[in-house]
C-alpha cells in the first residue's frame, strides 16, 4: 500500500513539472518534441536537479544575507519567525537535492520505479 502510494505521489510530481516546462517552453516546438521524449522519471530528476541547482544559493546565501540586512529594521519577534521559516526552507531544498541525487544514483543503476 505505501509503495503505491509513492508511486502516485511521485507520478502526480513528475506530471506537475511536466506541465510546468510544456508551459515554460511556449511555443518552442523543438523544446516540445524533447520533452515529449523524457519518461516521467526523466522529467521527475530534471526538476529536482533545477530546484536544489536554482533553489540552494538562493535559500543558502542570498536569503540569509537579505535576512541579516533586514532583522536591523525589523521587530524581533518577526525576526525569529521569518529566521525559523528561512531554516525550514533550507531544509526543504536539502530534501530537494537528496532526492535528485538518489533519482540520479537510482537511474544509473536503472531501476527506476
Amino acid at each position: 500500500m505505501k509503495g503505491k502510494a509513492l508511486l502516485e505521489c511521485k507520478h502526480f510530481a513528475a506530471e506537475w513539472l511536466r506541465a510546468f516546462e510544456i508551459k515554460r517552453a511556449g511555443g518552442n516546438i523543438q523544446r516540445l518534441d524533447e520533452l515529449a521524449d523524457f519518461n516521467d522519471d526523466e522529467v521527475l530528476r530534471r526538476g529536482l536537479w533545477m530546484i536544489s541547482i536554482v533553489g540552494g544559493p538562493v535559500v543558502y546565501l542570498l536569503l540569509p544575507f537579505v535576512l541579516s540586512i533586514l532583522q536591523t529594521f525589523i521587530w524581533a519577534q518577526l525576526t525569529i519567525v521569518l529566521w525559523t521559516l528561512l531554516k525550514i526552507a533550507m531544509g526543504l531544498i536539502f530534501a530537494t537535492f537528496a532526492l535528485a541525487v538518489y533519482f540520479t544514483f537510482l537511474q544509473d543503476r536503472g531501476s527506476i520505479g
